[in-house]
């Protein structure tokens, strides 16, 4: 069986353009692991791939969400998963791109389904708060030590679900995250986090936004806001997007509101940089061309 292809890294550190490359000579197909290029009205501001970009390669799960839907990460992984066994029964390479890390680390680690602790154990929970971090914690830790250890500073939210789920199902939270299933399995997969020099990837996040611009970006801001959607969609809060709203609604400059939308974005990449950095520690580490080559000469090496 082929290898499902993992490709994830920050915004505009090339991954859409590469996986298109893998496809061609792995004979794959495409799987969207962004969370904002789900949406359907959202073209241009989340530099989804167009036709031309794709080149004739298999793309799914891009734009087929309505704006006014709150997609979450489980409908995701349902969805995700439904394509890469249709991929593979096709003989096709599965080749998931995205620099959303929850997608990645529900496909290969699972969600833990837990279930709504009881409303007393909430109330212990907030009683435990009521007389003190310390209290709070000593508890979490007596409940649950795995869970307690992991969260650092204080932290109460965590906490207080900590010893909700503990006192309020019949688990703690360490044990159902233990009993969770990983719907691809680790030696069923091969990653690649693309990690481009910052200052390069922070220059190509300033052009890229007045591309998008230049594309017809603002246009598309201004069809979305006449929407008139809730104001906690997930939609609302795509990078970039607030800014031109602010513009259109005449509070800030047009100026203003590219600055604020390039500096969001380098913001939003450095903590993309952190994160993979963090929780893709085993997966393969691209920095330039040579990189690349190898990666793509492993890839024929693997066997499932």
């Amino acid at each position: 069986m082929k290898p499902v292809i993992c490709i994830a890294g920050p915004t505009a550190s090339g991954k859409s353009a590469w996986a298109v490359e893998l496809a061609q000579a792995v004979d794959g197909e495409i799987i969207n692991a962004d969370s904002m290029q789900v949406y359907d009205r959202l073209h241009i501001l989340t530099a989804r791939p167009d036709r031309a970009e794709m080149q004739g390669i298999p793309h799914h799960l891009f734009g087929h969400v309505s704006p006014n839907i709150q997609y979450s990460t489980g409908q995701w992984l349902r969805e995700s998963v439904d394509v890469i066994l249709d991929c593979l029964a096709r003989g096709k390479h599965p080749i998931l791109v995205g620099g959303t890390g929850l997608y990645f680390k529900a496909l290969t680690e699972g969600i833990a389904q837990i279930p709504e602790p009881s409303p007393e154990a909430y109330e212990r929970a907030e009683a435990l708060l009521t007389a003190g971090f310390a209290p709070l914690r000593a508890e979490a830790q007596r409940l649950d030590p795995v869970a307690t250890d992991k969260v650092l500073g204080n932290d109460p939210h965590r906490l207080m679900r900590i010893v909700s789920v503990a006192l309020g199902t019949d688990k703690n939270l360490s044990a159902w995250r233990a009993s969770t299933r990983a719907p691809l399995p680790k030696g069923y997969w091969t990653g690649a986090v693309l990690l481009p020099e910052r200052e390069q990837l922070y220059d190509r996040i300033n052009t890229r936004y007045e591309g998008m611009l230049n594309a017809g970006g603002l246009d598309e801001a201004k069809a979305l806001k006449k929407m008139q959607l809730s104001p906690d969609l997930t939609v609302l809060k795509a990078i970039g997007v607030p800014p031109l709203f602010e513009f259109i609604a005449g509070k800030i400059s047009y100026e203003d509101a590219v600055f604020q939308a390039k500096r969001d974005t380098r913001r939003f990449a450095k903590r993309q940089f952190t994160w993979f950095r963090g929780q893709a520690k085993h997966w393969f580490c691209v920095k330039n061309a040579n990189d690349r080559r190898v990666f793509r000469q492993n890839i024929s090496n693997i066997n499932v």
